[in-house]
């Protein structure tokens, strides 16, 4: 075999090598640093294994309502290495409320039956709940004992996750919710994805980033 025939064989071979790694490179600047997402100044230590992607999110945001059959069907597609969280924002006092009532029902393995009832009660069913005597009233009608509910809610642990609670909140430096962070180094927004369904897209691209 000739060399002229050797040298188009391999510049062949090369070609679409060549077009993969272009390719890739596209893939990989499909979302940039500071545009789509940003990169967190000082990284927030996550709780899991593998990849961690947390909703900073509150009962009370509108918007963190009308994204939530959003985020449950993608989080239910989410693979085994990627865990999913959640940290209420306390930007007021409303807010606080129902961060406590969050971490109360978490401790009272009680979260996954009455989240969505707490967001319903607050969109659809305009409950007016401002204060932990309104918040056991409405769960006492869901089957919560009361009393429970204001120990629990009163809980030396449920302090010391409200505290930690803030402090991860003021490390996402976010200025709205919902927002997305992926394993605690990195903060997705609404705003600039272009919006909440883009969020989730540019949270897949980052789970693939921290995988490299």
């Amino acid at each position: 075999m000739s060399q002229s025939i050797l040298f188009g064989i391999k510049r062949f071979a090369v070609v679409p090598a060549l077009m993969l790694a272009l390719f890739s490179v596209s893939a990989q600047a499909e979302y940039e640093a500071g545009v789509h997402y940003f990169e967190l100044p000082t990284p927030v230590v996550v709780s899991t294994k593998g990849i961690e992607v947390t909703e900073y999110f509150s009962y009370g945001c509108n918007h963190c309502y009308q994204f939530e059959p959003i985020l449950g069907a993608w989080v239910a597609t989410l693979p085994e290495d990627v865990t999913f969280t959640r940290t209420p924002a306390m930007w007021n006092q409303g807010y606080t409320l129902l961060a406590q009532t969050y971490y109360t029902l978490l401790a009272m393995d009680l979260l996954d039956k009455m989240h969505l009832e707490i967001f319903n009660a607050i969109h659809l069913k305009r409950r007016n709940i401002r204060s932990p005597e309104d918040m056991a009233e409405f769960l006492s009608e869901l089957g919560v004992d009361p009393l429970a509910f204001v120990k629990v809610f009163n809980s030396f642990g449920v302090t010391s996750s409200l505290r930690m609670a803030d402090a991860r909140g003021r490390a996402y430096r976010a200025t709205g919710v919902p927002t997305l962070i992926v394993q605690g180094k990195y903060r997705i927004e609404a705003g600039s994805a272009g919006s909440t369904q883009e969020m989730l897209k540019v949270a897949e691209y980052l789970i693939d980033l921290e995988r490299q």
